[in-house]
């Protein structure tokens, strides 16, 4: 026999009993990607989980683990607001689990767009699908928080008989999402009502009229300020090569890891993980070839192309 709570006043606790029953294992349910330790491995997911345990749910959170981690969770939805998703327990029909987070409002998101848009490195780390260490900041700035504030702003539902919030089928759901978040950043932003081709074109658009800004102000300045010619006034010799001994190239690897996939998105072609297998060879390869064959680091430093 088990014994489970239904009342929730911390200094009354009413309890009533149930017969233990063995959950049904399905064969179709969302592997975790930890099998131990903490969730997630990206620090955004982690924050996920350590916003949740903040919000004084730490406890009742480790009932969900081994759900989490037994592939119970058979299905999982994020959309503006809301996670909708589906729990195999004990019963033969998987329970329905319904999670609510409240939308930021237009002039929220367009306050903390605006304050990602001043940092050039925001801009780049979100357009390239990374999620900058310093983002909460930006909401901060627009007075809202990306994750939830508190526990009020979770409205969670189980269709399962036990009362506990959260009961285990939705805390194995709060682990996934932070795995889910893993894979997709955006997803976060998804979940508090922007959706990623927004955020981008809104940033991008941003970072369009702050350059077109900056042009019509260098137009202002002294002649002998603008050190560099602009393109128009170099048509005549732009094709030329110029000094080739002249050309210094750095070789390293990229400091945002597969930069150029992560803007293009997925492919339809469903090979985004071979070229992330290649472009990974290729910058190994490279680091190897350059560093292996010119040892002197002075060498290395004045490489030429």
């Amino acid at each position: 026999m088990t014994k489970r709570r239904t009342s929730y006043n911390d200094d009354a606790y009413e309890w009533d009993y149930f017969p233990t029953s063995k959950r049904i294992k399905p064969a179709d349910g969302i592997q975790s990607k930890t099998k131990k330790g903490a969730f997630g491995s990206s620090w955004w997911a982690q924050r996920w989980i350590q916003v949740l345990e903040g919000l004084g749910m730490g406890a009742r959170l480790q009932r969900g683990r081994s759900y989490a981690r037994g592939g119970q969770v058979l299905d999982i939805k994020i959309e503006p607001g809301s996670v909708q998703a589906r729990v195999q327990g004990s019963r033969p029909t998987p329970y329905k689990i319904s999670i609510r987070l409240p939308t930021l409002t237009d002039n929220e998101w367009d306050s903390a767009i605006e304050a990602m848009s001043q940092q050039a490195i925001f801009a780049a780390k979100l357009l390239s699908g990374e999620m900058p260490n310093e983002i909460e900041q930006a909401f901060q700035s627009a007075k809202v928080a990306l994750f939830p504030a508190n526990i009020a702003q979770l409205k969670t539902e189980c269709s399962c008989p036990d009362y506990a919030n959260p009961c285990k089928h939705i805390a194995a759901v709060y682990y996934l999402i932070g795995e889910q978040f893993d894979a997709d950043p955006f997803l976060i932003f998804t979940l508090r009502g922007r959706t990623k081709d927004q955020i981008i074109d809104t940033l991008r658009a941003l970072r369009t009229a702050d350059a077109n800004i900056a042009d019509s102000q260098a137009e202002s300045l002294p002649a002998e300020i603008l050190k560099i010619p602009r393109l128009e006034e170099q048509l005549d010799s732009f094709w030329h090569a110029g000094d080739l001994n002249a050309l210094a190239v750095h070789v390293a690897a990229p400091e945002i890891p597969l930069a150029t996939l992560r803007r293009l998105g997925n492919s339809p072609a469903a090979t985004n993980e071979s070229l992330s297998q290649i472009y990974t060879a290729m910058t190994d390869f490279t680091l190897h070839k350059v560093f292996d064959e010119y040892e002197d680091e002075t060498a290395v430093g004045d490489f030429q192309e």
